[in-house]
């Protein structure tokens, strides 16, 4: 069974330095205002977060939802809920009122799984083992709704003292669910129900996916090993988490001393002003006998960002390039250790590398299908390659490498003029309303804002949104922690699971199994008792300016759609099994929802839904997203090859090749494999100069940086896959419309659509992990816009449903 429910991070690109800040730069924010009733908030009780609204029309109880997000943080009535009266528990869990009841949730919720552990060793009935499947949900679930939000207390909660006990709850549940993992007597009672034609054939489908799901989680765990080998499939495993947690420490080393680049003065003087100064100030510097000033720059990822960015010398940038990529020795030490261990591990199960067994439960099945998918995509890409290094080449007027990369994309936006900012028009109300609508247009559901209860969240910032339906019955809860602090973990943009949405009113009876239910965290619906589903939304938005509404960039808006994709997801997936549930499904489809919303925060009918300008109430111009999203693709394809080529070395160290005995290099032989990849012809064939400007540089260990391969090993690529599939979702059932579709084909598109909200919502969302994705995809394209024979290949979920897949165009570039 799953350990914790997923903390679903989105997926950044490694090889771009934009948006690097300074360790320690990000300020606390302030405590923003609160709404004040018990229940929606009322429109009378706020101000109005702009003086002028004649060009937009907004209800009340919109105004509601914007305003919470909007009024200035600075005028703050937070404390007021956050801090008095008595405690309700933390996201409504009465369990959880203090960082002591916190940790005996934790004991107690042992107590309720062992005591459903006995009744599935005790099954010998056929009514008894027709319960199993329901214990083993119940069990899993009995255990995630306290390790769930441990995980988020550690990565958000400003208090130690919570942080402290969410550390100590999350280390003893972990291990206590390790051992049932790796528990053979309930092993074999699931096998034995599932063998069991008697018992089997009573099992619903999504029960039947949930008893799947569980059977290869004991299996990941191999319990079905000989004792010595599960042995060693144990000592793997501890070694292989001591590795992860070395590799993620070695990021935070500062640079060694000695790893520096004497660079001229002159040189830095096309940085920003204060950008220079401050390399400045925190560097030495000395006089050349010729009179020039010398500064030893430290290439830090902050100083590296606005070299290779904005400095006219390429000489200094290669330079500041080398040695920026030269990594750490100690990291690539302890993920060579890591992928060593993997490859064991993967063999000891029965596996012929880890990418088999990893992918084994994916849609995509195995590492070749995974490679069919990756190079049909690049043969789709090459054309834009060769057209960008074309460009860059005329620019420079000779050969273009990775060091002239940021430099030339600079250049090439500068000669294209300035765009005035879309900020003016994205309030951070005015996205979230927006969303509301959006969700109301496609699924009839839409969002609530509400006042937290005393104790129910964890910072005066975080804001509660229920989630309800045509006939205001509730579905969910969403919390949203959107802005940067320092009592904050560096997870950028996550969507964390906090409870899933289960039937419980036909659970097993044992002590404690309703433990943290409530009137608050329980709904009924058709006469059957459900709990409800929670999720929080984690982002890293810049903290407002004192007097003026939250204000994002398009980046962002496309950020907090994504993750608002999969909060819709975990609402609406409520297919009545935890292990199941929402976002519970394969890591290649759970991003399908999620990249989907991305879709909708680029389409010009869904922004005229919300994007105003925040002091005027004006629409967002079209010409004007017309221009910025041309920007935006001009190198688009440029992000599609670091996408591509950080899964391909994925699939690469998660193989049987590791060359590990055959390595000579001082570098290792990860590095060896690194090098490989740049020179396959997946991206250097058809593609003049692709050769040195996608090229290995020589002495360069980029992999010490590549986190990813902790949390994603072997899967990396399910961002892209899921990428094409939500952009043909998007213009097969939605028929969505583009930043440069023409205005006159914009009204004939309507991507707002409620018949294919529903069929999206029916095919896919529902279901949760409680289907077959394959058949999923086919059901949802299956209207008529796509070939029969292409349904029928892709209901398969074979090699050439990957091949398929990867012929598919990507409209994003």
């Amino acid at each position: 069974m799953q350990g914790a429910s997923r903390c679903i991070r989105r997926a950044t690109s490694f090889f771009s330095t934009a948006g690097i800040r300074r360790t320690g730069q990000t300020t606390t924010a302030s405590a923003s205002l609160s709404a004040q009733s018990a229940g929606a908030v009322p429109v009378r009780q706020l101000q109005t977060a702009s003086a002028a609204t004649a060009h937009e029309v907004v209800h009340e109880d919109e105004k509601a939802l914007r305003d919470v997000f909007d009024l200035p943080t600075k005028t703050t009535l937070g404390s007021r809920w956050y801090h008095q009266g008595q405690p309700t528990g933390l996201l409504m869990e009465s369990r959880f009122v203090s960082p002591k009841s916190f940790k005996d949730a934790g004991k107690q919720a042992v107590v309720e799984a062992q005591q459903l552990v006995e009744k599935v060793l005790s099954a010998q009935t056929i009514e008894a083992k027709q319960q199993v499947v329901k214990c083993l949900d119940q069990l899993s679930d009995a255990l995630c709704r306290v390790m769930d939000v441990a995980e988020l207390v550690r990565q958000v909660h400003p208090d130690s003292s919570w942080q402290m006990a969410a550390d100590e709850v999350y280390a003893e549940m972990f291990n206590y669910m390790n051992g049932l993992n790796t528990h053979v007597g309930l092993y074999r009672k699931l096998v034995e129900v599932m063998d069991d034609p008697e018992c089997s054939r009573h099992l619903g489908a999504v029960e039947h996916e949930a008893a799947i799901s569980f059977r290869r989680d004991f299996e990941r765990s191999g319990i079905h090993l000989t004792s010595q080998a599960h042995s060693r499939f144990v000592d793997l495993s501890a070694g292989i988490h001591e590795q992860s947690r070395d590799f993620l420490r070695l990021q935070s080393q500062p640079l060694p001393k000695n790893r520096t680049v004497d660079v001229p003065l002159e040189h830095l003087r096309s940085l920003p002003s204060q950008v220079a100064m401050e390399i400045l100030q925190t560097s030495r510097s000395h006089k050349r006998k010729d009179g020039a000033t010398i500064v030893r720059l430290t290439p830090d990822d902050y100083a590296a960002h606005y070299v290779l960015r904005d400095c006219e010398d390429e000489a200094t940038r290669e330079s500041v390039y080398r040695i920026w990529q030269q990594g750490s020795s100690d990291a690539v030490g302890a993920l060579e250790s890591l992928l060593e261990q993997r490859l064991e591990l993967a063999h000891t199960v029965g596996f012929e590398s880890f990418g088999h067994m990893s992918l084994v439960d994916k849609m995509a099945k195995s590492p070749d299908h995974v490679d069919e998918f990756l190079r049909g995509l690049a043969a789709q890409a090459s054309p834009q390659w060769s057209t960008v290094i074309d460009a860059f080449k005329a620019i420079k007027g000779s050969d273009v490498y990775p060091w002239d990369r940021d430099y030339l994309v600079s250049r090439q936006q500068m000669d294209n003029g300035a765009l005035p900012s879309l900020m003016p028009y994205f309030s951070l109300g005015r996205v979230v309303l927006g969303l509301s609508r959006v969700f109301k247009s496609l699924y009839g559901v839409e969002l609530r804002a509400v006042t937290p209860q005393p104790g129910e969240i964890w910072h005066p910032e975080v804001r509660k949104l229920e989630v309800i339906d045509e006939d205001n019955q509730l579905l969910g809860v969403v919390y949203c922690d959107v802005f940067s602090r320092n009592s904050k973990s560096h997870v950028g943009a996550a969507h964390f699971t906090a409870r899933c949405a289960r039937r419980i009113d036909d659970d097993i009876r044992v002590q404690g199994s309703d433990a943290g239910h409530s009137s608050q965290t329980v709904v009924e619906r058709d006469g059957r008792r459900f709990q409800l589903p929670v999720v929080v939304l984690i982002c890293d938005f810049p903290v407002p300016v004192e007097g003026s509404p939250p204000l994002l960039n398009w980046s962002n808006v496309e950020t907090i759609f994504h993750e608002m994709g999969h909060a819709i997801h975990s609402m609406l997936g409520q297919n009545g099994y935890h292990n199941v549930a929402g976002t519970r499904c394969p890591v290649d489809f759970v991003e399908l929802p999620s990249i989907l919303m991305e879709h909708f925060a680029r389409s010009p009918r869904a922004l005229s839904l919300f994007a105003s300008h925040h002091k005027t109430g004006k629409p967002l111009p079209q010409e004007l997203i017309r221009q910025h999203a041309q920007q935006r693709r001009q190198h688009s394809a440029l992000d599609l090859h670091a996408q591509l080529f950080m899964s391909a070395l994925d699939q690469r160290y998660h193989s049987s090749k590791l060359h590990v005995s055959q390595n000579t290099s001082a570098d290792g032989w990860s590095t060896q494999i690194l090098a490989d990849v740049h020179r396959d012809q997946m991206f250097t064939n058809a593609v003049p100069g692709a050769s040195t400007f996608f090229g290995y540089v020589h002495g360069t260990k980029w992999q010490s940086r590549f986190t990813h391969l902790i949390g994603y090993g072997a899967s990396y690529y399910a961002y892209l896959f899921d990428r094409v599939l939500a952009g043909r979702i998007w213009s097969r059932v939605f028929a969505g419309d583009y930043a440069h579709t023409p205005a006159s084909d914009i009204d004939a598109l309507n991507p707002l659509s409620r018949e294919a909200g529903e069929r999206f919502k029916n095919e896919v969302l529902r279901w949760g992990g409680g289907r077959d994705p394959w058949k999923s995809l086919a059901s949802v394209l299956d209207n008529g816009q796509t070939k029969g024979s292409e349904i029928e290949a892709i209901a398969e979920g074979n090699r050439s449903a990957m091949r398929t897949v990867g012929s598919w165009q990507l409209s994003d570039i």
